[in-house]
């Protein structure tokens, strides 16, 4: 009876498990409804087991191979911060576009300006000339005589004098054109560069004639013991002239090394902009390389009515010529540092030379119907010595285009001087001909432009 009972339960339990598999077989699942703003369907590569896999997730990770390639940020070029025409620090017209919600990629400064492979500088230099503080005099008269200050009576002169401090100032073009050779590890800048400046002429004239009423009863005119070391070549005559001219020219060929500016600082506005500022950056250079100066003069002295000295009865004129031809070749060095921003800069620059020197000299001096002539050629080589230097600021209209201004000054010794050659005899070998010195001072102006 027991037997029977558990096989009539088995039967029950049987049936109950056959009824609920029958039911969830005959089960619809009813489709699911696809919404536009739904999140789309992972799909799984159905073989996948190259790929490694998620613990967490149970799912295979991409490998680099299966990435898409990633995009750079893309920029338009913008101006730099310290340059904006609008408050959001862009440009008019211009726009940042933004990449992974990152600040765009943009150029630095540092490359935004001195961009070319070609750059030219042209400048207007003005410079005054001097050679020497005191004034030279050449011819004088006795006018008078008066009382100086500690009550001694002196004579008065009308003199004619050689000012070595009031040539004038002259104008003259420098240009100067380079070429980018390449950028080292260091971001310098490698170039060579050409270098010519001339044209200048620096004249410096004067006239001196007898004046016939005068209380010291002189009616003629004297050398001066300075120009004519006791020779008294036109003494007596009643009238006299000069006329001074120098000129120089120049010539460079340079290697050219030059650091750049830091990279820009980009900056989040509080409106949220990005503006891209220029850091302000000292920089430096050095310069070296080769240099022929060619500095010519000649001064023309002439004399009037001098007194007859072999009785013929007539007024006797005279005349000196003096040409001196200084030919200079050598090697220089110069150092530069400059204090540079987005708009301007400014630059301090100096450089130093030492040269051979090929002085030239050829005078010749007559006094008509007179023995008292002559003519001197001589030539000497000796060392001179150069020094330069300049404060220039630049203002940049453009990336590739800056206005120049600034104060410059150079410095030159022993040379061949015209006037210091004015001596009525000829010149030994044995006479240094090259003693002269010379600064110019004075400033510029001009462009520098990139290519």
């Amino acid at each position: 009876m027991a037997n029977k009972k558990l096989i009539l339960l088995a039967l029950v339990a049987m049936g109950i498990s056959c009824g609920s598999t029958n039911a969830q077989e005959q089960l619809v699942v009813p489709p699911f409804e696809v919404l536009d703003d739904a999140a789309p369907q992972l799909a799984i590569p159905e073989d996948s087991g190259s790929l490694p896999v998620d613990p967490a997730e149970n799912l295979p990770l991409p490998n680099e191979s299966s990435v898409d390639e990633v995009l750079e940020p893309f920029a338009e070029p913008i101006d730099s911060g310290d340059l904006q025409n609008s408050a959001q620090g862009l440009a008019p017209g211009e726009q940042l576009h933004p990449f992974s919600f990152e600040p765009a990629i943009l150029e630095s400064t540092g490359t935004w300006l001195r961009r070319g492979f070609w750059y030219t500088e042209f400048d207007v230099v003005i410079f005054d000339r001097i050679w020497q503080r005191d004034p030279m005099e050449l011819m004088s008269q006795r006018v008078g005589t008066s009382t100086n200050q500690f009550g001694q009576t002196v004579l008065t002169f009308n003199a004619l004098t050689l000012n070595g401090g009031q040539n004038g100032a002259e104008a003259a073009p420098r240009l100067k054109l380079g070429r980018f050779l390449f950028r080292d590890n260091d971001n310098r800048d490698h170039a060579i560069e050409f270098v010519i400046y001339g044209g200048g002429e620096w004249t410096q004239s004067g006239r001196l004639d007898v004046s016939p009423n005068n209380s010291a009863g002189t009616t003629f005119l004297s050398v001066s013991d300075v120009a004519g070391r006791g020779n008294a070549a036109f003494d007596t005559a009643t009238s006299s002239q000069f006329r001074y001219d120098s000129r120089l020219n120049s010539f460079e060929l340079n290697y050219h090394v030059s650091s750049r500016m830091k990279k820009d600082h980009m900056e989040l506005e509080p409106s949220g902009h990005w503006v891209r500022r220029a850091q302000p950056s000292v920089t430096h250079s050095l310069v070296a390389g080769i240099r022929y100066l060619d500095m010519n003069e000649s001064i023309l002295w002439e004399a009037f009515g001098i007194q007859d000295r072999n009785n013929d009865g007539n007024l006797e004129t005279g005349y000196y010529d003096v040409q001196t031809d200084n030919d200079m070749i050598g090697t220089q060095l110069g150092l530069s540092v400059a204090h540079e921003r987005a708009r301007w800069s400014l630059n301090a620059n100096v450089r130093t030379g030492i040269f051979l020197n090929h002085a030239n000299v050829d005078s010749v001096f007559d006094v008509t119907d007179d023995v008292t002539n002559g003519d001197n050629h001589i030539v000497q080589d000796n060392m001179t010595f150069l020094t330069d230097a300049s404060l220039v600021a630049k203002w940049h209209l453009r990336p590739n285009l800056s206005i120049r201004a600034g104060l410059e000054g150079m410095f030159l010794t022993s040379l061949a001087m015209a006037p210091l050659q004015l001596n009525f005899a000829p010149v030994s070998t044995s006479e240094n001909i090259a003693r002269g010195d010379v600064a110019y001072l004075g400033g510029s102006i001009g462009l520098e432009t990139y290519w």
